[in-house]
């Protein structure tokens, strides 16, 4: 039995499955003709399946992601149409993406003269790298940064947003044993915007079922509060005592 989506996948996930399952002819073979060879040789392969199996083995014979096929990462160059991507552009720049309100997630790259001004001719670090996030209240303007260390082998890094309402960017920065510093590129602004309940937390505080329903899964499984702005505003209007 074939499952339903053969039609959605693209030629290049069928000729990758094609390759995976042996089929000796997949280069030289159209869209159709794939698609009539792969079901071909997987009717004869549920004939040989045991009934209790056959399920299994169905639910995840096709997919729409090459790297997910039948659960494994496999090396899929050489086919049209795919490549692989380099590990660095040798440019030197910071890039900032807006997870949700609370993280941000940030990666960058060095070129050939940022690596030689950072590590020098011997080709060794004589300072330290550090990440300095910049935090713009949108209702006020104020502008407040806090730094993150960094290693010469990091190239991105998940930052927890301290608070919503604000815009924040990011500088690859460089500082040397003498203390000087330089910034060596510097990401374009993402925005966060308050939540209603960033305003009501005592509303959320004080009843219980709303409080679970909103925030029940902001708890890890080891039972630790991940860190939220609502969540610190709730816990200091708590610790005042109002109830």
């Amino acid at each position: 039995m074939i499952l339903i989506n053969i039609d959605s996948l693209s030629t290049t996930e069928l000729q990758y499955i094609a390759q995976q399952e042996g089929l000796a002819t997949w280069q030289s073979l159209d869209r159709e003709a794939l698609i009539d060879a792969l079901e071909e040789a997987f009717e004869d392969q549920d004939d040989e399946i045991p009934a209790a199996l056959k399920g299994k083995i169905n639910r995840n014979r096709y997919c729409n992601s090459l790297t997910d096929y039948r659960g494994t990462m496999q090396h899929i160059n050489g086919l049209p149409g795919v490549e692989e991507l380099p590990e660095s552009y040798f440019d030197t720049s910071i890039h900032l993406l807006l997870r949700d309100p609370q993280w941000a997630y940030a990666y960058w790259s060095l070129s050939q003269s940022a690596m030689h001004t950072v590590f020098g001719e011997q080709g060794e670090l004589d300072g330290f790298l550090f990440l300095r996030v910049q935090e713009t209240v949108l209702d006020t303007n104020e502008i407040k940064t806090f730094d993150i260390a960094i290693t010469s082998e990091d190239t991105q890094w998940n930052i927890n947003l301290p608070n919503m309402g604000s815009s924040y960017l990011v500088d690859l920065c460089y500082r040397d044993h003498k203390g000087n510093e330089m910034s060596l590129a510097q990401s374009k602004s993402v925005e966060t915007h308050s939540s209603y309940w960033q305003n009501n937390g005592e509303q959320l505080a004080l009843d219980e079922d709303l409080f679970t329903i909103h925030f029940s899964s902001l708890v890890t499984k080891e039972g630790e509060i991940i860190d939220n702005a609502v969540i610190r505003d709730i816990a200091q209007f708590l610790s005042k005592g109002v109830l």
